[in-house]
């Protein structure tokens, strides 16, 4: 353990201790954490504590959820502290780069971190160097850790062990027995009714749903779930537990330092075993939804009955819930049809439920909007051609950048990765020492590599993009040569559309990062009917113009 000697000048010092789960040992280690901080204070004159900053049942491997980590950093670079301590590398991080990262960033402003019982000081002139070696120890500890974890778990699955923590229609039991599930009745009905519904009654998920919410069937106590949905519903038609079999790791974790989930398309294997538990619904039920599911979603995919009928579908968006735009059409007394762009959920569920306060815009409007932008690229046309100069070089200059920054890195790398050799044969690391590093530098210029090859990747998708930037203009040429363009060749240049309950809209033209930005008002009807447009982007020209 490091020597704290006494210093004539009074140092303002933060603590921090984690611990990783909220188990009862591992809370007992944080207690041990905090009594031997303040004793390490109180044996201390030239010390004064600036808080304790404390993490509880967070992992390590990545700082993103650890509040109290984040709050000794600002706090860092607020300049409240001189020195932080902490008990151990792996108590700080275990992600090497993270370690890394904080250290110089806190070292760069004159504050220094001390390892307690690594004997680390990263004030000190081999700081650094010694503190690489041991972030580089702790994360692959945690590898190992992630590794034996995802072994046991998977163990467990293959025992029946449930691992989903809450699962609508099922309570989990608890104690000795933890792992397995019971039918909660009041919630088993309200699955035998979706089931029906969308069987006999041949309903929709969105249908359902909606029933579930007008007749006030409470949701499932998760933070998944917030209120009915078409999502929800069909969750729960899919999901084979109902039928009393279960199936585990639909999902797993590919990187376990960013501990992220992502879905398993059979990256690993699946855990499943038929006849599990008491089933909620008959297996006869449960095999005409799911014939019922693949026959809907084959009419989807072959675009037979649920196609894309009107030129934005799939295009235009809600800016206040993220929901897609739908069309409403109504039959007027002169014969025309009336159509207008809502909100799904508003059109679906109405305001108050789907809690959203949008509103809509003509479809006309919408058109006379976009035609509008249209003309004004025309109008602009030197300045879009040179703006997108300017984009394509400026890409260009960034990826040879990249390019070279990652070359240069990986010179580095491969010159730390020869002289670990060097380490071991001056006896300054062991031959366990030597093996972890090695396994990272390994890593790190695998990553490295990755990248140069991204970068290449990006330089030859530039080209591309350049032949489809030029096809573009041709196809905005079309268009404005027509005298009456159709709303299918809107849709050909249109990326999509975001709408504002303010009269305002976001317009996205393929291949162009930006969107262009205007505001529109409306007046007159039938023949009469006219929008005028205006431009709200502040970088350009503030005009008016009628479409």
């Amino acid at each position: 353990m490091i020597t704290l000697q006494p210093s004539n000048a009074i140092l303002r010092v933060a603590p921090y201790a984690r611990v990783s789960t909220d188990e009862d040992d591992q809370l007992n280690s944080l207690e041990n954490q905090v009594s031997y901080y303040d004793d390490l204070f109180a044996g201390n004159n030239s010390w004064i504590m600036v808080d304790m900053y404390i993490d509880e049942g967070i992992t390590g491997t990545n700082t993103k959820k650890r509040k109290q980590f984040n709050r000794l950093i600002e706090d860092a670079h607020a300049g409240k502290i001189d020195l932080i301590i902490t008990k151990e590398v792996s108590r700080f991080a275990r992600n090497t780069v993270d370690t890394l990262h904080y250290t110089r960033a806190l070292k760069a402003i004159g504050i220094g971190v001390i390892f307690l019982n690594d004997n680390i000081d990263t004030r000190d002139d081999d700081g650094e160097f010694r503190l690489t070696i041991m972030a580089s120890v702790a994360q692959e500890e945690s590898r190992k850790t992630s590794s034996r974890v995802k072994w046991g778990m998977k163990r467990k699955m293959e025992r029946g062990y449930v691992m989903a923590n809450t699962i609508f229609g099922f309570d989990r039991t608890k104690g000795r027995d933890g792992g397995a599930i019971t039918i909660n009745e009041d919630e088993a009905e309200i699955v035998r009714l979706i089931f029906y519904k969308f069987v006999y009654e041949g309903k929709s998920c969105m249908a359902i749903a909606k029933d579930l919410i007008l007749e006030g069937v409470p949701v499932a106590s998760t933070k998944r779930m917030k209120r009915w949905s078409a999502t929800a519903v069909g969750r729960i038609l899919k999901n084979e537990k109902y039928a009393g079999d279960l199936l585990q790791k639909k999902t797993y974790t590919p990187d376990f330092l960013d501990h992220k989930s992502v879905k398993n398309d059979g990256q690993e294997e699946k855990v499943f075993i038929p006849d599990h538990h008491e089933n909620i619904i008959s297996r006869e039920l449960w095999d005409l939804a799911q014939s019922e599911l693949g026959q809907r979603k084959m009419i989807i995919d072959n675009k037979s009955k649920f196609s894309n009928a009107y030129w934005a579908s799939g295009k235009i968006f809600c800016s206040e819930c993220g929901s897609s735009c739908i069309v409403r059409t109504k039959n007027l007394k002169d014969g025309s049809k009336y159509k207008a762009w809502r909100c799904k959920e508003v059109a679906i569920f109405g305001k108050e439920i789907a809690g959203c306060t949008n509103g809509q815009i003509n479809d006309k409007a919408l058109q006379s909007c976009v035609q509008y932008i249209i003309q004004l690229m025309d109008i602009q046309d030197d300045l879009v051609q040179e703006l997108h100069e300017e984009i394509r070089r400026t890409q260009e200059e960034n990826i040879s950048h990249d390019t070279k920054k990652y070359e240069a890195e990986l010179v580095g790398l491969m010159s730390k990765k020869e002289r670990i050799i060097d380490l071991l044969l001056e006896g300054t690391i062991s031959k366990e020492e030597m093996g972890s590093m090695k396994r990272k530098y390994d890593t790190e210029i695998l990553y490295i590599q990755n990248k140069i090859k991204s970068a290449k990747e990006k330089k030859r998708n530039i080209i591309e993009l350049n032949k489809n930037l030029t096809g573009l203009y041709g196809k905005i040429k079309h268009i404005l040569s027509q005298k009456n363009p159709t709303p299918e060749l809107y849709s050909q240049i249109i990326e999509k559309i975001i709408m504002y309950p303010t009269q305002d809209l976001d317009i996205y033209i393929k291949y162009i990062p930006d969107a262009i930005s205007i505001h529109y008002e409306t007046k007159g009807r039938g023949k009469n009917y006219e929008t005028l447009c205006t431009l709200k982007n502040q970088e350009q020209k503030q005009e008016k113009q009628t479409v």
